[in-house]
């Protein structure tokens, strides 16, 4: 199938991307006002995300800790020698693509909470910011593990490191769902997550996007890469800091975000939570 490409921007700066896929329009509805509307009662529903501080809520020291410790370990595993003096920022110089790539195929499938990663408290966070009660668990799609979290790494300038830009709900287990997003290290306004503010109301027929399982920058990904929007994409970076925590809808268009740090590795907490 023939490579095309493509314009978007973050922070006003233009971006080329390729990618290999039939692309069309969507039909003609809004998605977020058929399904459920997590933050409906929220002061951010117009713009569709908030960062927020943690303060207390969450022990966030600890499991930035427990994070580092964790990926330290698979990377000793894979090397067979202990690392001194470990720093997470510093990831893309422990490994290389071979090492990287079994590390990604052992998160992908989610970390399991712990007392030290509380699954409850981030579910109290959530619900409380929602006025609704919210879990891990989607009580629609069981075979969602629902006490995971995942881990994504993204190495400085490596353009297969970050999804496509995308909506998660084209994928129906992620649908009524909301989205956190929580730096670990090496995350500000050059790598941080990017998102389209406003876009979980944008109608579909005013949305391109590829099927499933299509090329984005070569790289094969699940959920369809959205080509074009009306209005344009035009990503900002929310950039949460230290004992932040952003929240969004994954009706939002986000993704497509390279680390243009030039010696950073960005690692981020994500999880999902739907109505309980």
């Amino acid at each position: 199938m023939k490579k095309t490409h493509t314009y978007y921007s973050i922070q006003n700066k233009r971006y080329k991307f390729y990618y290999r896929g039939k692309s069309f329009p969507g039909e003609n509805k809004t998605l977020i006002n058929q399904e459920d509307n997590l933050i409906q009662k929220t002061n951010f529903n117009s713009l569709g995300y908030k960062v927020i501080n943690l303060k207390t809520k969450l022990p966030y020291n600890q499991i930035v800790n427990e994070i580092k410790n964790y990926i330290k370990q698979l990377i000793e595993k894979e090397k067979k020698y202990k690392i001194k003096n470990f720093n997470l920022n510093q990831y893309h110089n422990y490994v290389d693509s071979k090492i990287h790539i079994k590390i990604i195929n052992k998160l992908i499938r989610g970390i399991k909470f712990s007392k030290k990663i509380p699954r409850d408290k981030f579910e109290k966070v959530v619900s409380d910011v929602l006025k609704i009660d919210v879990k891990t668990k989607n009580k629609k799609c069981p075979k969602v593990i629902p006490n995971i979290f995942h881990i994504r790494i993204v190495r400085p300038n490596i353009k297969n490191d970050f999804n496509p830009p995308h909506r998660d709900v084209y994928l129906d287990y992620l649908k009524s769902a909301v989205n956190i997003y929580l730096p670990i290290c090496g995350s500000n306004k050059k790598s941080s997550l990017t998102i389209f503010p406003k876009s979980h109301m944008i109608n579909e027929k005013n949305i391109i996007k590829t099927s499933k399982n299509s090329f984005f920058n070569n790289q094969k990904f699940t959920v369809p890469t959205i080509i074009k929007s009306y209005p344009s994409i035009k990503m900002i970076r929310p950039n949460p800091k230290s004992n932040q925590m952003l929240i969004f809808s994954p009706y939002l268009i986000h993704g497509g975000g390279l680390n243009e740090n030039t010696n950073l590795t960005r690692v981020s907490l994500e999880c999902r939570f739907w109505r309980y």
